[in-house]
């Protein structure tokens, strides 16, 4: 009964059996397939995947090699400041860290109410993406803004489909009627 989940292949749609020869013509060779076909290709692959992984490394490089200087101009900073200095440093790193933390969370919050609005409006839940959610009155005005051009979008594209030609009436350039001159109406 099920013939379409039969991962044999079993019996098709049709009623027909599968027997496999069908599917050898239409089958697209594997990458490890042709690269094993021509050893062109296989030298080719290889330059490719030589040349990402030495970017990836020397990109990884350069970020690991700007946070050591980064973390190690931080700590001589740190080491020249007094006891007072290098507490209140402190302190302020970590109100920036938390504010920081706390904008994030506000910009998620105000994201997701944005697509439970536009959802509930009957509108694509995608346009919260293009919502400006830095803060509450910002999201509010932009979530209207959007509506709006949204909605001006919608109805221009329905009236430019209901725009049509009108229709033609009688047999082109004749100004008489067909049916009143038949019946000797003029």
């Amino acid at each position: 009964m099920q013939y379409f989940a039969d991962p044999e292949g079993g019996e098709g749609a049709d009623g027909g059996t599968d027997t496999g020869a069908e599917n050898a013509a239409d089958k697209k060779p594997t990458l490890k397939e042709l690269l094993a076909s021509n050893k062109a290709y296989q030298s080719e692959f290889d330059k490719m995947s030589s040349k990402a992984q030495e970017t990836a490394i020397a990109n990884a490089r350069t970020k690991w090699e700007a946070d050591a200087k980064a973390q190690a101009d931080e700590a001589t900073k740190l080491a020249k400041m007094k006891a007072d200095e290098k507490e209140e440093y402190q302190r302020k790193q970590r109100e920036d860290a938390l504010a920081k933390r706390e904008a994030e969370i506000t910009r998620r919050e105000l994201h997701a109410e944005a697509i439970t609005q536009f959802t509930a409006d009957g509108l694509p839940a995608s346009l919260a993406d293009i919502v400006d959610c830095t803060s509450a009155d910002n999201c509010k005005k932009s979530m209207e803004s959007v509506k709006k051009a949204f909605g001006e979008a919608v109805e221009k594209a329905v009236n430019d489909k209901l725009k049509g030609t009108t229709p033609k009436t009688g047999g082109g350039n004749n100004s008489e009627d067909a049916f009143l001159a038949g019946l000797g109406v003029k």
